[in-house]
């Protein structure tokens, strides 16, 4: 919030706020962080991104799944207090705030954009967004029974997200892209496949991150 201040403080406006999330990415596969060169794997747009911006070294996840970890993002919040232990938990408690809506209450136009399931509205982390892209009947892929496995590709979330940012774009907005690629079924196309054959998860994770 204070940084929020400070920006339109110092330049008359609001800033913009965008949070990109590619779940199940490891960070042994990031050239940014030492291991994409060590295994072959280039991420040239992320490894500018860290040089040009700001590179968390030691950063912990409060819990290694989809909904809870998601969760603890958006409100700050450990899994013992906001509710959420696992992907299958009832949804988040629309009294608990979240990013979403605080920025929604101090005039951000707000969307999220989602790729997996896990993180549909059914969870409860829809509230304070003004659009929330979760349509999973169509585009969908199916690569198990589970409700992990439903998920769309990053190329369905990034052809929904881009309209509505360019409509917003005269004002303040707050978007959340959530991206599903890296993760199982581990099965990446040619020329991954064959170049990363004894490691299928680094073969998903290099051809998503250098679209």
């Amino acid at each position: 919030r204070q940084k929020l201040a400070a920006f339109a403080q110092r330049t008359g406006r609001r800033p913009n706020v965008l949070v990109f999330i590619m779940d199940d990415v490891g960070w042994g596969d990031l050239g940014a962080y030492g291991g994409g060169v060590a295994v072959g794997a280039p991420t040239p747009h992320l490894d500018r991104l860290a040089r040009e911006g700001v590179l968390v070294e030691d950063a912990v996840v409060q819990v290694p799944q989809t909904r809870p970890s998601h969760a603890s993002i958006f409100t700050g919040r450990y899994p013992y207090e906001h509710g959420i232990r696992d992907n299958y938990s009832p949804p988040l408690d629309r009294k608990v705030p979240t990013l979403a809506t605080l920025l929604k209450a101090r005039g951000y136009a707000t969307a999220a954009f989602i790729g997996a399931y896990p993180v549909a509205r059914t969870s409860g982390l829809n509230q304070g967004f003004d659009t929330y892209f979760d349509d999973f009947e169509s585009s969908v892929q199916r690569g198990g029974k589970s409700s992990g496995d439903i998920q769309r590709r990053g190329d369905l979330v990034v052809d929904a997200a881009l309209p509505w940012i360019d409509a917003a774009k005269d004002q303040p907005f707050f978007a959340w892209l959530h991206f599903y690629d890296p993760h199982t079924p581990y099965a990446p196309p040619e020329p991954y496949k064959s170049e990363f054959a004894g490691e299928p998860y680094t073969g998903e994770d290099v051809i998503h991150l250098l679209e």
